[in-house]
């Protein structure tokens, strides 16, 4: 591995005068003192009232605190994923999982289409022609009343040359749109982006299409020149240029080198010895409308949910099998679920040569031929490559890499005792378990946020928009390697954030509810700006350190090869938020990491200070109310329900309820139907037995619950 920037370069690494876009305000920054550096927790508690207000802020160690990197660069070797930059965006994301969609039933017609239509140079974005006749009523209304020129302006065409604008609009429409908007009121479904809110879809009722025959629209089919034909998203490899450029996709443009798009063989139902994936493979000897199995030479198993469909149970029937890749009708319309693909395997050496290759080569023709970009620079070229529906870059991040198996950048006690960094409380390894945090009470196995994650980054990988598991505060340390840029949101703007993205990209959530959960969306500051939310930024460079506080929303982009480290910590002033998530993860049935009743409780088992008594005595009281108040809803429920106290600790999956997910850790409803159990809210979820059958199992007794509360509220009292 070839020379890294281990130190922190001079602060303003940005144009002269320094410029950030959005005009976004920096994130605060700190110095503590060599004594401060030494107690983490207390000194982050001391800076709190004011970096909390944005979110996440910058700490710059005390000088001379420079810890050694503590994993051999040689035979250190990891996994990326691959990014797609505009499929992270959320509203470009949207309208190319439509043109995806479009693409799909075009090329399943048997009419494939090749480039997507051009107007005043530049590509008719598809999707907004869809929203926009959508709006005035569909195609039929808006040719009636002549409101093509209308619907120019609001894709922003100029008034010039009227009259071929509004003819290459409608012919895009008729000849792409329309077919697959009928084809979707045939089906009786929703399109995959939904419908403009007020508005119904523009259907002819007499329009039967086969989903064997070609697409024959009324008016002159259009020219190679007038169409595209995007690759599928996630099944499909992006060709590469040399060094790493993507070919723009979807949709293709005029510049780009047109791609191959020989039909790929139907898959069919075949008879084999193979005894892997027997459940799927099961599932595609069944047909999905009949529900009856044979005539497997008739049987079409959809290229992407994988399961199986008799040729002359489809409606209509094909008679016979299609040339090409085939999707049954719910895959056509809906889509997929959105993720990154896995990519290669790297050294870190073999990475850097990657990263500095893709950077020199993309900014060169920029004017920055030795590959040294401002920052700024490259912040614009980021959020224009993530908001452009016509052209991408695709890169890699080599992220959530758990040091349990690859390693920590930071000496250990375990490898490396005698190394002054090893014991050092700022090291990422220790923070976890300081004095002042929770997690060293925990019991179970939550080493996915106990033990530190490293984060191997290249020019413009990008980590989107969330906050971290059970809005605990993170930690961020980089090694070495060029700047990462942050983005960051306070808890008290958390819900306005929530409810801008949901307003900005519908489709998305009504496609995936638990999108904000999912890591892989990005929607850019202004926009977020624009709708009342706080957004702040950061530049993080080497031996710097980053820290997000609970409940706060971030993200942000790499501008090069780097190396960081995070870790999660919980001080005694999260619990707020934990509790908070912890509902939320309930009413979203998402599976929590830990149990936060669970944590409550063996801190009051373990730490008998005066101290913790301070601030725990308000957790053991919110606690101990609203166990109370389950346990007599569950008997409310079913009065005739035996009551068990079984202080014996159990398996997480023996306290989760088999609807919401949650961990029920001080009680739980069970049947002796089976192990399977519920919280206090599902109980009429578990089984369909007689009451009879059904008990509450109780960690604790209610007087034990009791005096264990008053031994905490004892103990605040006497300090």
């Amino acid at each position: 591995m070839t020379s890294v920037a281990t130190t922190a370069p001079p602060e303003n690494q940005r144009t002269d005068p320094p410029t950030r876009m959005f005009g976004l305000p920096d994130a605060p920054c700190f110095y503590p003192t060599e004594q401060e550096f030494l107690e983490p927790l207390k000194y982050i508690d001391s800076i709190r009232p004011l970096a909390e207000k944005a979110g996440i802020c910058k700490i710059i160690p005390p000088e001379g605190w420079k810890p050694p990197f503590a994993l051999d660069s040689e035979v250190f070797r990891f996994k990326t994923r691959l990014q797609k930059l505009n499929s992270m965006e959320g509203q470009t994301r949207t309208n190319l999982n439509y043109l995806e969609q479009l693409y799909k039933f075009h090329r399943q017609q048997g009419h494939p289409v090749y480039k997507i239509p051009q107007l005043d140079k530049r590509p008719i974005d598809l999707y907004q022609l869809r929203k926009e006749v959508t709006a005035r009523g569909g195609y039929h209304k808006v040719t009636a009343s002549k409101k093509w020129a209308e619907i120019g302006r609001g894709l922003n065409y100029t008034r010039k040359q009227c009259t071929s604008m509004s003819n290459a609009l409608k012919n895009a429409y008729h000849n792409i749109i329309l077919p697959y908007e009928e084809y979707l009121a045939n089906h009786k479904l929703s399109a995959p982006t939904g419908t403009v809110a007020g508005t119904k879809r523009e259907a002819s009722t007499d329009s039967s299409l086969d989903q064997d025959a070609l697409v024959t629209p009324a008016a002159s089919p259009p020219s190679n020149d007038s169409l595209f034909s995007p690759p599928t998203r996630r099944s499909k490899r992006l060709k590469k240029e040399p060094h790493g450029k993507s070919i723009p996709s979807p949709p293709s443009v005029s510049q780009s080198d047109r791609m191959s798009m020989e039909p790929a063989p139907v898959k069919m139902e075949e008879c084999n010895n193979d005894t892997g994936n027997t459940n799927r493979a099961d599932l595609a000897k069944t047909c999905e409308v009949c529900h009856a199995g044979g005539h497997l030479d008739k049987m079409l198993v959809c290229e992407n949910c994988e399961l199986g469909h008799h040729t002359f149970c489809l409606t209509p029937p094909l008679q016979h099998v299609p040339k090409a890749d085939w999707y049954c009708a719910k895959c056509l319309i809906a889509g997929e679920d959105f993720g990154f693909e896995e990519g290669e395997e790297y050294s870190l050496s073999s990475f850097q040569q990657k990263c500095n290759n893709f950077k020199k080569e993309w900014f060169e023709n920029k004017g920055y031929p030795d590959g040294k970009v401002p920052e700024d620079v490259v912040e614009r070229e980021f959020w224009r490559l993530v908001e452009n529906t016509f052209e991408t870059a695709e890169v890699e991040y080599g992220a959530d890499l758990h040091s349990s198996q690859h390693g920590s950048g930071f000496p250990m006690r375990s490898r490396d005792p005698d190394n002054e960094y090893s014991a050092h409380p700022f090291n990422l390894n220790n923070i976890p378990t300081l004095q002042e945090s929770l997690f060293r009470h925990i019991k179970s196995d939550i080493s996915g946020m106990m033990i530190p994650w490293l984060y191997v980054g290249m020019c413009f990988s990008t980590f989107c928009w969330h906050n971290e598991d059970h809005y605990t505060y993170s930690i961020n340390y980089m090694h070495w390697g060029e700047t990462k840029t942050w983005y960051g949101i306070p808890a008290s703007d958390a819900i306005q954030f929530e409810d801008t993205m949901r307003q900005a990209v519908p489709e998305l959530f009504e496609h995936q509810p638990d999108l904000l959960f999912q890591l892989v969306t990005m929607l850019s500051p202004g926009r977020l700006i624009e709708n009342g939310v706080k957004v702040v930024a950061l530049d993080q460079r080497p031996g710097q350190l980053v820290v997000t506080f609970p409940q706060a929303y971030h993200a942000g982009f790499n501008h090069g090869f780097n190396f960081a480290e995070a870790v999660n910590f919980a001080p005694p002033d999260w619990c707020q938020f934990g509790i908070d998530c912890a509902l939320r993860y309930k009413e979203h049935r998402k599976h929590p990491v830990f149990s936060h009743d669970e944590l409550i409780i063996t801190t009051a088992i373990n730490d008998t200070s005066a101290e913790t008594a301070q601030w725990l005595q308000h957790e053991m009281k919110k606690l101990l109310d609203r166990e109370m108040a389950q346990r007599t809803s569950a008997l409310n429920y079913c009065p005739s329900m035996r009551v068990i106290i079984d202080e014996v600790d159990r398996p997480e999956d023996e306290i989760q309820c088999l609807y919401c997910n949650s961990y029920s850790y001080l009680s739980q409803v069970g049947c002796n139907c089976g192990p399977k159990v519920t919280c206090s809210d599902h109980i009429a979820e578990l089984c369909k037995c007689d009451a009879s059958e059904r008990f509450l199992r109780l960690r604790f007794s209610d007087q034990k619950l009791e005096e264990m509360a008053k031994r905490v509220y004892d103990s605040a009292a006497s300090a």
